[in-house]
């Protein structure tokens, strides 16, 4: 039996652990910082405007700190503004909702990923269409 020579790489790639690479989109989110963002925009109590809200006692600043890592929010003090990124979560956890609200688990809250993944084949109409004006073609 002749023993063939082995390359440095290969010794390396032996030696080294190896390690399960995954790979995320851009889109996906912190699912605790999803719902809670859609818990604070649910409760009716907590809407000072448009965008803005106030921050309930019920939340931690742990909780906060994690939203405004995630770039769902801008926190100013007990105030707390929602960003682009936190209303396009917001939007898509209500879209990605298969349930009825007549059912009896409707308080429950949908998991962010899930909803996205049920949401990546919908696709939405922006902008309305010009009208055509068939007499103008015609002449």
């Amino acid at each position: 039996m002749r023993k063939q020579q082995q390359s440095v790489l290969d010794t390396l790639l032996q030696i080294l652990p190896k390690r399960k690479v995954t790979f995320q989109t851009k889109d996906y989110v912190n699912a605790e910082a999803a719902k809670t963002l859609f818990s604070i925009w649910r409760t009716a109590e907590n809407k000072i405007k448009d965008g803005v809200y106030k921050r309930p006692s019920t939340i931690s600043l742990n909780d906060i700190q994690i939203m405004q890592k995630e770039g769902l929010i801008k926190s100013f003090g007990s105030d707390i503004e929602l960003t682009d990124k936190g209303q396009k979560v917001i939007k898509i956890m209500i879209l990605g909702d298969d349930r009825s609200s007549f059912d009896k688990d409707a308080e429950m809250i949908i998991d962010y990923n899930t909803a996205l993944n049920k949401t990546k084949d919908i696709k939405i109409a922006r902008g309305g269409r010009k009208k055509i004006n068939w007499k103008d073609i015609f002449k």
